[in-house]
C-alpha cells in the first residue's frame, strides 16, 4: 500500500479530517512507521545541513510532529470508543513506537543543543513571547526526559517509560474487559421493583443488544446507577455494587480475571524509579515540574486543610441521611450499596425533588441547545451540524463552529451514548490543533465523548441534571482547545497547560447549568414542551448544596490517596496500596466502605490516564473556577464583555504563558479560597 492509499497518512499529509469509515487496524503500523521515518530523517538532515538555523528546525519539526499527531489521534480515539482485538493490538504496537519516538526525540543531544542555543542567543529576548515560551518549555521537557543522563541511564529511562506506557494501556484494557464481562439478566420486572420507566427502558435496551428478552443490567455507568439509585431489592443493589467495585481485581464475581493488582504495584515502582533516575526524591516532585503547585507539601496542605474543614459537615450530612433511612424502616447502619438509594429518597423528602421527576425536562436535544446558547452569548459561537462527515458510529455527530461573521474556524465530534465496546466515563481529546500549513489554516478539531443512556424506542435520551453538568464540563475542555488564537500546537489549546489548571474552563462552564435563565428557557418536557415548573426549578437550585460536603470528602479521599501513593513510596518496603487507601479513608471519609472494595483497581485516572500524582487538580482548578465565576456573578452571567475577556485571557492563549498569569489577567488578582469554600457551604475562616 502506498503512503497516499493509507487513510491515516493521507489525512495527515493533505490537511483532511480522518476518514473513520476507511480506517482499518492494518493501516496503523505502516502509517506510524512511515511518519516516524520522515520525522527522524528530517531532523537528522536539518541538523547536518543547517544546524545554525535553529528556528527553521523548530518550524520543520512542528510540521513533522503535527502530521504524526494527526495520524495517531484517530487511532487512539478509536481504541477508546470501538474496542476490538485487532484494533487493540495495533494501538499497543503503535503506542510502543510512539513511546520510543518520544524517548529518541527528548534525549537527542543535537536537538537539545539547538533549543539551548536559541535560549542562549543574544536576540532571544527579542523573539515573540510565544517563541520564547516554546523554547523554555522544550528545554524543561528535555531535562525531564533525561537528556543530561549518561548513556546507561538514558537506556534505563527508555526502558522504564516504555514499560509504563504498556502497563497503563493494560490497566485500561483490563478494566474495560472486566466491565463488559459481567451482566445480570431479568425475566421478571418484579425483580426490578423501584426502577422508573426510563430506567426499565434502558435495561430493556441492553437486553436487546444482547439478543435477549426482558431486561439486563451491565456495569456501564447508566445501568449501574439505575440499579444503585432505584432498586428496592437491597440484595440486588449489593450484588451489582460488588460486581462494580471489584472489577479487575482478585476478588468478586470475576475474581482473578483481568486483575490490575500487579499492574498497580509495578506502575508505582516504575514511577518511583523514574523520578529517582532524574534526581527527584519521589514521583510527586517530578510530576509537579509541569504544574502550578509549587511543592508536594503545598498540595498536601491544600487537601488536608479542605478535609479538616469539610469532614465535620460531611459527618453531619451522613448522620442525617442515616437517621432518615432508619425512620423509613431501613436496616442501619447503612452500607455502601445503600447510599445512592437512600440519598435519592432523602433528596425527595427534603427538597421534593427526584431525578426521575426531572429527567423528562432534560432531553438531550434541548440541553445541546442550551449549550449552544451559552456559547453564542459569551463567545459569539454558532454550531452547524455536518451530517456528511465520516464517523466511527451512526450516533456520532459532527459540528462546524462559526464566529459572529459566519466564518468556520473549528470542528467538533460528539459521541454521547454508552456502548458495550466503549470506555466508560466522559472526556475530551484533540483531533487536530490550530496551525498554519502550506495548504492554509488547519482548524482545531476536538472529540467530546460521554456515556449517556441512549434513546430507547420512541423515548429520546433523557438526562439527569448531573448529566447536563458533565456535558457542559467536557464542552468547556473543548472550548479551551477550539477557541485558541495561538498557531503553534506546542502551546495552543490544552497542550502543555499546567495539569492543575486544565480543569478551569471545564469546571467553570458547569455553573451555567444552574443559571435560572438557562433552565427556564431550555428545561422543557420532552413530550409536551412544558417548561420546568417554577417549584421544581427552585427545588433544583436549592439542591446545589445537597450533600455537597459528602461529595467533597470523596474527592479528597481520591486526591490524598493518589498523592500519598506516589509521595511515600518506599522501594525497600512498599506499602500495600489498599492499606494506604484505608488509612486515608479513616481520616477523611465518613461513608462506610466494605473491605472487599477494590476502587484502586478501577482508578483509571491515575493508573490508565494522565492524572498520576495529579488527581488533586480537580479541586485545585475548582478553586480557580469558583473564583472566576464570581466575576460573572458580579458583571452578568451572560455578559458578552466578560465572556470575551475569558476567551481572550484564558481560552485563546493556551499555554503560551503560565496559567497563573492568565488567571490574573482575567480576574485582576491571584485566586482566593473563599469562593470555593462558599460553593461547598463551608465558612471562610478569618
Amino acid at each position: 500500500m502506498s503512503v497516499m492509499e493509507n487513510p491515516l497518512t493521507r489525512g495527515a499529509k493533505q490537511n483532511r479530517l480522518p476518514d473513520f469509515t476507511a480506517i482499518d487496524p492494518a493501516h496503523v503500523i505502516p502509517a506510524i512507521e512511515q511518519l516516524l521515518a520522515e520525522y527522524r530523517e528530517g531532523v537528522e538532515r536539518q541538523l547536518e545541513t543547517a544546524p545554525e538555523q535553529g528556528w527553521e528546525l523548530v518550524e520543520a519539526e512542528t510540521c513533522w510532529a503535527d502530521a504524526l499527531a494527526r495520524a495517531w489521534s484517530p487511532v487512539s480515539h478509536l481504541n477508546s470508543v470501538v474496542d476490538n482485538e485487532a484494533l487493540r493490538e495495533a494501538y499497543n504496537a503503535g503506542l510502543e513506537r510512539l513511546t520510543e519516538q518520544a524517548n529518541w526525540r527528548q534525549q537527542h543531544e543535537g536537538l537539545f543543543a539547538v533549543y539551548r542555543a536559541l535560549k542562549d542567543a543574544p536576540d532571544f529576548e527579542l523573539r515573540p513571547p510565544v517563541q520564547q515560551r516554546i523554547v523554555e518549555l522544550e528545554l524543561r521537557d528535555f531535562h525531564l526526559a533525561g537528556v543530561d543522563l549518561p548513556p546507561e541511564k538514558k537506556s534505563e529511562y527508555r526502558e522504564i517509560t516504555l514499560r509504563l506506557s504498556k502497563l497503563c494501556s493494560k490497566f485500561s484494557e483490563n478494566l474495560l474487559d472486566a466491565t463488559r464481562a459481567w451482566t445480570r439478566h431479568f425475566e421478571n420486572a418484579a425483580e426490578l421493583d423501584g426502577l422508573p420507566e426510563a430506567e426499565l427502558n434502558l435495561l430493556a435496551g441492553i437486553a436487546h443488544t444482547h439478543d435477549r428478552e426482558g431486561w439486563m443490567a451491565d456495569l456501564n455507568a447508566p445501568s449501574f446507577l439505575a440499579i444503585m439509585t432505584y432498586a428496592r431489592d437491597r440484595s440486588l443493589r449489593r450484588e451489582v455494587y460488588e460486581a462494580y467495585v471489584t472489577r479487575a481485581s482478585e476478588t468478586g464475581p470475576c475474581a482473578g480475571q483481568w486483575d490490575n493488582t500487579p499492574v498497580i504495584a509495578e506502575v508505582l515502582s516504575l514511577r518511583y524509579r523514574l523520578a529517582r533516575l532524574l534526581g527527584f526524591d519521589n514521583y510527586v516532585e517530578y510530576a509537579l515540574c509541569t504544574r502550578m503547585a509549587e511543592s508536594p507539601q503545598a498540595v498536601l496542605d491544600f487537601l488536608l486543610d479542605l478535609a479538616r474543614q469539610a469532614r465535620p459537615e460531611a459527618s453531619k450530612q451522613f448522620a442525617a441521611l442515616e437517621a432518615f433511612a432508619g425512620q423509613q424502616g431501613a436496616d442501619t447502619p447503612l452500607q455502601a450499596w445503600d447510599i445512592a438509594f437512600w440519598s435519592e429518597r432523602y433528596r425527595q423528602a427534603q427538597l421534593g425533588l427526584s431525578d426521575e421527576e426531572l429527567k423528562p425536562y432534560f432531553p438531550l436535544e434541548r440541553m445541546l441547545a442550551a449549550l449552544l446558547h451559552v456559547s453564542e452569548k459569551l463567545f459569539g459561537i454558532r454550531m452547524v451540524e455536518d451530517d456528511g462527515m465520516p464517523a466511527w458510529h451512526e450516533d456520532v455527530r459532527f459540528y462546524w463552529l462559526e464566529n459572529r461573521h459566519g466564518q468556520r474556524f473549528a470542528g467538533l465530534y460528539m459521541d454521547l451514548f454508552a456502548r458495550r465496546d466503549k470506555r466508560g466515563g466522559a472526556w475530551m481529546d484533540t483531533c487536530q490543533s490550530l496551525r498554519q500549513t502550506e495548504q492554509g489554516r488547519q482548524p482545531p478539531v476536538a472529540y467530546l465523548t460521554c456515556n449517556l443512556a441512549p434513546p430507547v424506542g420512541d423515548q429520546p435520551c433523557l438526562m439527569t441534571h448531573h448529566d447536563m453538568q458533565t456535558l457542559f464540563h467536557e464542552y468547556g475542555h473543548c472550548l479551551h482547545h477550539l477557541l485558541t488564537d495561538v498557531e503553534w500546537p506546542q502551546v495552543n489549546g490544552i497542550n502543555n497547560v499546567e495539569w492543575d489548571a486544565v480543569e478551569l474552563p471545564s469546571q467553570l462552564l458547569e455553573n451555567w447549568c444552574w443559571h435560572e435563565e438557562i433552565l427556564a428557557r431550555y428545561a422543557r418536557h420532552f413530550k409536551t414542551g412544558e417548561a420546568l415548573p417554577q417549584v421544581l426549578k427552585e427545588r433544583l437550585l436549592r439542591s446545589r448544596h445537597f450533600q455537597k460536603a459528602l461529595f467533597l470528602v470523596r474527592q479528597l479521599e481520591y486526591g490524598i490517596c493518589d498523592l500519598r501513593l506516589h509521595l511515600e513510596y518506599d522501594p525497600q518496603n512498599p506499602a500495600d496500596p489498599l492499606d494506604v487507601l484505608d488509612e486515608v479513608r479513616q481520616n477523611v471519609s465518613v461513608v462506610p466502605v466494605p473491605s472487599w472494595n477494590r476502587f484502586l483497581n478501577g482508578f483509571s485516572h491515575i493508573f490508565g490516564g494522565g492524572y498520576a500524582a495529579g488527581y488533586y487538580s480537580y479541586l485545585w482548578a475548582e478553586q480557580l473556577a469558583a473564583d472566576a465565576w464570581e466575576r460573572f456573578l458580579e458583571e452578568g452571567v451572560l455578559a458578552e464583555e466578560t465572556g470575551e475577556k475569558l476567551r481572550k485571557e484564558i481560552l485563546a492563549v493556551g499555554s503560551s504563558r503560565p496559567a497563573m498569569e492568565s488567571f490574573v489577567a482575567f480576574r485582576g488578582r491571584p485566586p482566593e479560597p473563599g469562593p470555593l469554600l462558599n460553593a461547598y457551604g463551608l465558612s471562610v475562616e478569618k
